[in-house]
């Protein structure tokens, strides 16, 4: 049976337990979970929210890492080591959580600052041995300097990593589904949302230009049974609640209709169609 989930944030600015309870009234399975600490004035201790979930039905899909300083994954300094020692936390709060998934971004922005060489394989390496003894997999997201995402794929081979599909930025880099076809299969989670090929709208799907009757094939062939999971979410820029028509509840039943519209409709092109 398929399994829906999206992001615990979805655009609205209201208490986390309200937008998980709301995610589980509109019907989704899972949620995925931010693992900063940087809402705490918002949101509370991180590590509550997936009791929170759990309380609504919701399974919880992966938890996402702090990515601002992402590129630091390539600094041999103090700022590396820094930043490891967070995603080490996040790889232990996750299994005391039971978070089976932690996402993790190889590089932040089109010109990271560090080169991709052997720092960042050691540091990899040290967080995947946390990691496997823990038994929590990391899963690498594609973003916009796909050769970061490569060279660890090149220089790494373990059971505990992976890699998350970000659609979005897929068709934002490519113009197509060049990343899920490269790691296929190494899929261990996505992030599903769509844009109109200039910048990260984070829009639903159907609501700009991917192709996702061709998207939906695409997974079938790499055989992913796991969650579909949604990271859209609603515009937001501050004064939007002002002017917002849309209740957040009548935003995420939309998110849902349109991820089952493609997702669960009889394949109406041919696999050799899609190029996959």
């Amino acid at each position: 049976m398929v399994q829906y989930g999206i992001f615990a944030w979805f655009g609205y600015e209201i208490p986390i337990d309200i937008r998980l309870r709301l995610i589980s009234e509109a019907g989704f399975d899972c949620v995925m979970l931010w693992w900063g600490d940087e809402f705490y004035d918002i949101d509370g201790e991180k590590t509550k929210h997936p009791d929170i979930a759990r309380k609504y039905g919701l399974e919880i899909a992966n938890a996402h890492a702090p990515y601002q300083y992402a590129n630091y994954l390539w600094d041999d300094g103090i700022n590396g080591e820094a930043y490891e020692n967070v995603l080490l936390d996040c790889i232990r709060t996750c299994a005391l959580c039971e978070i089976p998934i932690l996402v993790i971004h190889p590089s932040e922005g089109h010109l990271p600052q560090f080169p991709a060489g052997n720092t960042g394989i050691q540091r990899l390496l040290r967080l995947l041995d946390e990691a496997s003894r823990l038994g929590i997999r990391l899963a690498l997201e594609n973003v916009e300097r796909p050769d970061y995402l490569e060279y660890v794929f090149c220089n790494i081979y373990s059971e505990y990593l992976g890699f998350c599909y970000d659609s979005g930025h897929d068709f934002l880099v490519s113009g197509g589904f060049s990343m899920l076809k490269k790691y296929a299969g190494r899929l261990l989670a996505l992030h599903l949302h769509d844009n109109e090929g200039k910048e990260d709208q984070h829009l639903v799907p159907g609501e700009g230009r991917i192709n996702w009757e061709d998207l939906r094939l695409g997974l079938n062939m790499a055989g992913f049974s796991g969650p579909l999971t949604l990271e859209c979410f609603a515009p937001w820029d501050g004064d939007i609640e002002k002017i917002r028509r849309e209740s957040p509840e009548e935003y995420l039943g939309r998110a849902l209709k349109a991820a089952k519209k493609f997702f669960e409709r009889s394949s109406v092109h041919s696999i050799e169609s899609t190029g996959f």
